[in-house]
């Protein structure tokens, strides 16, 4: 896709109304998908006044979305220079990357097996969703339905703070998944890992799940780094 997102201020079957504003969190949402979807590159300054301009909402309304995008990691503030899209170096994404795999494994030890009727039908009709937009190549659903499978699958956890931690720190990699987003073999592997997922779930092999679920880390990582080192080295 290449069109620029537009404000979201209501819902999509709405007709607009002039007296609707834009929200933060309106605004949050359409940045982190122009940064997860290649509109926005790491060290892309965003400037107030062009954002003021595209979501016709106030200065205060704009540095609240900048302060919450920096929140969860996917902009920095530079003295003097402003608000830029987050460039992780190496050692970050390593990092980041060996929380994210300690916390889902925690969550796949949890998962319950075998697995309720309902949450592995939930769980096939997301991954039925999200195949349909990998098929379609329709990135923004790729990206909405990948989370939606995740959260699906880390929900039956049981545990609400390991939960909500991995949801952190996934939406903190948000920042670094946008090469693997693109790339069609990248989805095709992506949507092969989330059926083999749910196979192993059927056949109650944690083991098997936990392999799955570390492995499915990995491309995004190491398709970041190697932009990394030719880019920004």
């Amino acid at each position: 896709m290449s069109r620029n997102l537009q404000p979201l201020t209501q819902r999509d079957d709405e007709a607009a109304s002039p007296s609707t504003t834009v929200s933060v969190g309106d605004i949050v949402a359409a940045v982190e998908e122009d940064i997860v979807l290649g509109r926005l590159h790491p060290r892309e300054r965003l400037v107030e006044e062009a954002m003021m301009e595209r979501f016709e909402g106030k200065r205060h309304i704009i540095r609240q979305a900048l302060f919450q995008l920096e929140s969860i990691g996917l902009l920095e503030r530079i003295k003097n220079r402003g608000a830029f899209v987050k460039s992780y170096p190496p050692e970050e994404v390593e990092q980041l990357y060996a929380m994210r795999e300690l916390l889902e494994l925690a969550a796949v030890d949890a998962l319950p097996l075998p697995a309720p009727a309902e949450w592995l039908e939930n769980l096939e009709r997301v991954h039925q969703q999200y195949s349909a937009a990998v098929d379609a190549h329709d990135l923004r659903q790729v990206f909405h339905l990948n989370i939606a499978f995740h959260r699906t699958l880390f929900r039956a956890c049981g545990n609400t703070f390991l939960y909500a931690t991995i949801n952190e720190f996934a939406q903190k990699a948000h920042g670094i998944r946008f090469i693997a987003i693109s790339d069609r073999d990248a989805l095709a592997q992506a949507q092969r890992e989330h059926q083999a997922m749910i196979d192993a779930i059927r056949a109650e092999d944690r083991e098997h799940l936990a392999e799955l679920c570390r492995e499915h880390l990995l491309p995004s990582k190491e398709r970041y780094l190697s932009l990394y080192r030719h880019s920004f080295e």
